[in-house]
């Protein structure tokens, strides 16, 4: 767990989060929305998101990375601390990937001293 913040929601379009695999369809966009709550103050908010495919992390760059100078991405930096944030970020699932049976869809919320607010780790498939 993370000292920085808590999620207390997360939601990936098109996917029912109680199922065991997220079916992503290339050619489509996942948009990802995260409630979470931090436990100090917060300056910056920056997205890591890594794609784990057998015990391997391939980065995903983002446009976006930075939700704090992102219009829609929900959050308002500086966050006080024990503030709730709602963060949203639609990435495109490009047919240029490689279909994956399977895969860990693992994205972070950094702080500026580039400690996780939150990490989630999402099964995926690519299809």
């Amino acid at each position: 767990g993370s000292k920085v913040g808590k999620f207390s929601t997360v939601s990936l379009a098109g996917c029912d989060m109680d199922k065991e695999v997220c079916n992503l369809i290339r050619g489509t966009n996942a948009t990802i929305e995260i409630d979470f709550t931090v436990e100090k103050e917060i300056k910056s908010v920056n997205a890591v998101v890594h794609g784990i495919i057998m015990d391997v992390p391939i980065p995903f760059p983002l446009t976006n990375a930075n939700a704090c100078e992102t219009f829609d991405s929900g959050v308002s930096c500086p966050l006080a601390k024990d503030t709730t944030s709602h963060y949203r970020n639609t990435l495109p699932v490009l047919h240029s990937y490689p279909k994956v049976v399977y895969l860990i869809v693992k994205w972070e919320l950094k702080d500026e001293n580039n400690e996780d607010i939150v990490c989630m780790l999402i099964p995926a498939r690519l299809k």
